[in-house]
Parts: C-alpha cells; structure tokens; sequence
C-alpha cells in the first residue's frame, strides 16, 4: 500500500513539475516576443529610437492627438494632421515602434496633398495594452480607424502600413465591409505569424524547437491566439484593392521570401511588387529615398487624381 501511495505520489508531483515547467517556458517566451514589455521589442524600440532626430519629434507637434476605444476598451491613439484635403494616409508602423518610426512617410504623403493619421498600435507608443497580436487585433483596430475617420470625412483612403504594420493592413483587406480605400501599400510584412515567430526564434539565443513548440501551445491555451490562424495570405485571397509590395531583399527578420508567397495571392491585376537591393528590414525608404518615393508615387498617382 505504501508503495502504491508512494507511485501515485511520483506521479502527480512529476506531472506538477512538467506543467510547471511548460507553463514557465511558455510565459518566458511570451515575454520574449508578445508581451509590451518583451526583450525582443525593447531591442526594437531601443534601435529605432536611436535613428530618432529632433526633426521627427518637431513634424509631429502640428498633429492633433486622436483616440477611439477599441472592442476590448483599450484606449488607443493616433495623431492626425488636416490638411484641407478629400484624400487621407493612413500610416501603421512596425513590431516594436510607434508613429514616430514613419514621420518620413507621413512627410511623403503629405507633400502629395494627403491628410494624415499615424496610428499607434496597441501595446505601443501611448497608445494601451500589455499584449501584441501580430496583427489579429490590430487589423480590427485598423477597420476602427478607419470608421472613425470617415466620419470626420468621406475620405478616399490609402493604407500604408510597414512590417507588423504591414500585415495588419493586408489582413484588414480581406474583411469585406472595409469601404473607402483606393489602394494600400505593405513594406517588408509578414505571410503568417506562426511561420514568422518559429524563423525569429530560430535566430534567437532560443533555438531549440521545442521551447518554440511550448511558446506556440502556450500563447493559443493560455493567450486564446493560435499563431497559425494569423494567416495573411488567405486574408489577401479574399482582398480585392491594389496592392503595392515593397521588400527588402536582404531583410533578416522578415525573410525576402515571405513577400512573394503574398503577392502571389493578391488578386487584383493592378498590384506590384517592388524588391529593394540590398536593404534589410525596415531600412528600405532610407536604403533608396529617391527610388522608393519614384515607386510609390508612380503607384498611388493611379488612384488618386
């Protein structure tokens, strides 16, 4: 009897010890890569800031502060600059950053007579929330964003959005009540987060599968988000607006590869895809100003008179 007890005994606390154990693993690479605070997005944010000039900082002073609430009654902000205009830009930056990281493309669709928002997602800039989604939230903030500013105007509406960013967007043109927009623009984005995640932890100090394995299982149990589901290309296959691709072709966070698995599942004939020499993640507009502006202007000018 005693030795049934002490079996039974090995058993559960064996049992504690692996729930214990993924549970621990799991949190830690939750830490590591979703929550607002993680390592891997302070890396970013620390990075980008450091490219900040004072110039950024002073275009934005002449923008006026926005919020709506979103479904899950977290405040989220934006900065909005009217120019008189019938068109707006709507402006979404990366993993990691905030509005001030796309001041440059803001600048750029403003010398073309747009309006301008500059969204901070959530879990970023001021804008709440503990938790990043890859773009499974965020692409439902976008369609908010894009409600509240038609009703400050009838906006014709270009999207543009740059990695997370990116993503968001072209999940956002997949859903089917989205009105208004005349064509978007996706920079160095991602075909599916699970895919993505599982090519970043396999360049991180956390290499082995399995504690991505347990990162996965942890975020979808735990979190209620299953990476896999977060599949941009079948949001495209659904999407039926011109989309302009830019990618850099030495990007090693988001691999060059990935752009070519989403273009090849826009629908629309009038989409482009434009691969930027030797520029690694994010770095295209500032690896080639004067040809990625030629680029996008060439592109928009056929849907905005």
């Amino acid at each position: 009897m005693h030795i049934f007890l002490y079996i039974l005994l090995s058993i559960f606390t064996l049992v504690l010890l692996i729930l214990f154990n993924y549970l621990i693993i799991g949190y830690l690479g939750y830490r590591f890569a979703m929550s607002r605070k993680s390592f891997l997005k302070k890396k970013i944010e620390k990075k980008s800031s450091k490219k900040r000039s004072d110039e950024c900082k002073v275009y934005f002073e002449n923008y006026e502060k926005v919020n709506i609430s979103s479904f899950d009654n977290l405040n989220l902000y934006a900065f909005y600059k009217n120019n008189g205009s019938n068109r707006l830009a709507l402006v979404i930056h990366g993993y990691g950053g905030n509005h001030f990281d796309v001041y440059m493309q803001c600048m750029m669709f403003e010398n073309k007579g747009f309006d301008i928002l500059a969204v901070d997602l959530r879990a970023h800039g001021e804008s709440e929330g503990d938790m990043l989604t890859m773009g499974f939230l965020e692409h439902k903030d976008l369609i908010d964003w894009i409600n509240k500013m038609k009703e400050i105007n009838n906006y014709e509406i270009l999207l543009y959005g740059i990695s997370m960013g990116a993503s968001s967007i072209c999940m956002a043109l997949g859903v089917s009540s989205i009105k208004n927009i005349k064509c978007a623009i996706e920079d160095c984005g991602f075909d599916n987060a699970n895919r993505e995640f599982s090519y970043v932890f396999s360049k991180s100090k956390l290499k082995c599968r399995w504690i991505y394995k347990i990162f996965y299982s942890y975020v979808k149990r735990v979190k209620k988000i299953d990476l896999k589901k977060i599949d941009v290309i079948e949001k495209l296959k659904k999407a039926n607006i011109p989309l302009l691709l830019i990618h850099g072709s030495k990007d090693n966070f988001v691999p060059t590869e990935m752009v070519y698995n989403l273009y090849d599942a826009v629908k629309d004939k009038n989409s482009k895809l434009f691969i930027v020499k030797d520029a690694s993640h994010g770095d295209a507009f500032e690896n080639n100003p004067t040809l990625y502006r030629q680029e996008v202007y060439n592109f928009i000018n056929k849907y905005f008179n």
